[in-house]
């Protein structure tokens, strides 16, 4: 999709929109030579609607992305001749080619062309999946010309089951051409709409390496306004017995550890819990097999280092916390590993008594579940692949009542239950 090279280029000085109707130009008509059709035939075929690209158009055309040239005709509407610039050709071919996964690739299509303007009344009118109240069929439901743009970039940066990482808020800034106020409206409403199941914001925190981590989104790759058809990623939720996170980590750690864990403050805490998530989810993507050996001493040696990686020994500096020694600090980041480990040996062992007989060669990935004041605990899994057949969705719960609930696609899921399995992220004003 030469249209990619675009999600890492710095367009200055053009709006959302016109990011927009250029990234879908370039996808449809990079090929082309000029393209003689009217401004309605030329929205028709991006897309996107008739006032949005004749400002953009006009807009492309003044700072040099785009030839119109206008075409006499007589009678009827006028036509012009489209084409790209030979500068911006130029420009797209000094870019690195850039690669997303097919699924991801697939989405951004739909956001960029015809596809999606059709979708908008069709599958999403049918299903309630992410919407706060029943849908109707009116567009102003749907996502702008906007919030287009800024999801088609964040897929440009997800991975297989829809995780966005190491984007910054400057690079999305700069990126989608939206201000600070602006990129954080239009990401609400993307959250809203439920596009975007949940975010954990980053934290600026000297517990991490490299100080500053970027907020991670988990966009939702079974929403119906993708057009992606049914269920590209499946659900497994399990709901549980458990206590305070923090209880949790800390209840078999040793003095020098527990007074680490303590000292995390909450935002950064938070950001550790997902990391744990994310060691147990590479481990049961990429290790399913040495994860069948009870000790594994070479994998969890493996994940020491990679945790070591991310987190940096406290130094007693300001901001720092407590001094920890060398020897402490590897008693701290075994611990850390256990957690993970702990964690990953109770899903495995559910996922090996499913009728596939486990997951081996699956991408999976644990997303955040919403705090609870009850001590239920929530964990709940996105998969490539589904574990019962023509089932997309299992919820399975060891709390009264115990029940095993199966459903063929996520939108059956009833919405409130979506909401507490972190599928789905309540409004401020409804939180």
């Amino acid at each position: 999709m030469p249209c990619l090279r675009l999600f890492r280029s710095e367009e200055k000085g053009l709006s959302p929109e016109e990011r927009l109707v250029l990234a879908s130009f370039v996808m449809h008509f990079e090929g082309y030579e000029a393209l003689r059709m009217t401004l309605r035939e030329l929205s028709e075929r991006l897309g996107i609607s008739l006032r949005v690209v004749s400002r953009a158009v006009s807009k492309l055309a003044a700072e040099a992305y785009l030839v119109v040239d206008k075409v006499s005709t007589g009678r009827g509407r006028p036509s012009s001749t489209y084409k790209l610039s030979a500068a911006l050709r130029a420009h797209l071919s000094e870019l690195d080619g850039e690669n997303c996964p097919s699924v991801c690739a697939q989405a951004i299509k739909n956001l960029l062309s015809e596809r999606n303007e059709k979708n908008d009344q069709g599958d999403c009118a049918k299903k309630k999946i992410g919407l706060k109240k029943p849908p109707g069929k009116s567009k102003a439901d749907q996502p702008s010309a906007s919030s287009r743009w800024l999801l088609a970039v964040l897929f440009s940066y997800a991975d297989e089951l829809g995780v966005v990482r190491d984007v910054t808020t400057s690079q999305l800034r700069q990126i989608t051409g939206m201000g600070g106020v602006r990129l954080k409206s239009q990401l609400q409403g993307l959250l809203a709409r439920g596009l975007i199941r949940s975010y954990v914001p980053g934290a600026s925190n000297t517990l991490f390496v490299g100080v500053k981590l970027s907020t991670t989104y988990f966009l939702n790759l079974n929403h119906p306004f993708l057009g992606l058809g049914r269920d590209v990623c499946s659900v497994l939720a399990l709901k549980d017995f458990g206590w305070n996170q923090r209880e949790a980590v800390c209840a078999t750690a040793l003095p020098v550890v527990e007074r680490y864990l303590r000292a995390i403050e909450e935002q950064a805490f938070n950001v550790f819990c997902m990391r744990l998530d994310a060691y147990a989810s590479f481990l049961l993507s990429n290790r399913w097999v040495e994860l069948s050996n009870p000790d594994f001493p070479e994998m969890a040696k493996s994940l020491e280092k990679m945790i070591a990686s991310d987190f940096q020994r406290p130094n007693g500096s300001a901001g720092a916390g407590t001094a920890i020694n060398e020897s402490d600090w590897a008693i701290v980041i075994e611990h850390i590993g256990w957690l993970a480990l702990e964690n990953v040996r109770w899903i495995r062992k559910i996922l090996m008594r499913m009728p596939s007989g486990g997951t081996c060669n699956t991408r999976i990935q644990i997303i955040p579940a919403p705090k609870k004041k009850d001590k239920a605990r929530i964990t709940t899994l996105l998969m490539e692949r589904s574990l019962i057949p023509q089932a997309s969705c299992l919820v399975i719960k060891y709390v009264t009542p115990r029940v095993c609930e199966l459903y063929r696609e996520e939108a059956e899921i009833p919405i409130g239950e979506r909401y507490e399995l972190g599928l789905l992220t309540r409004s401020r004003d409804r939180a």
